[in-house]
């Protein structure tokens, strides 16, 4: 007698396609503050004429600035969510 195979069946997520990218964000936004914090961090206790010093300090620039993207395309997503209502 064959046996019957269970298909995984897919809930259908209740969660609109805009609540998971403000989810998404949230989570690359507090990996970038923490990667910005860290390298900051690191560029304080560097000294002067290291290559570390130089490294640290172009890499604090870049997750700062990307830590301030994520923060305005956040902004700009929750407003969108707020207007649909």
């Amino acid at each position: 007698m064959p046996r019957k195979i269970k298909r995984a069946v897919r809930q259908r997520e209740d969660t609109s396609p805009l609540q998971r990218r403000i989810h998404i964000l949230w989570k690359n936004l507090v990996l970038f503050l923490i990667l910005f914090i860290v390298s900051l961090v690191l560029f304080f206790f560097s000294t002067n004429n290291s290559v570390f010093y130089n490294l640290f300090e172009i890499l604090f620039i870049i997750f700062g600035f990307l830590s301030l993207a994520l923060v305005i395309v956040l902004i700009t997503l929750l407003l969108v969510k707020s207007g649909r209502k």
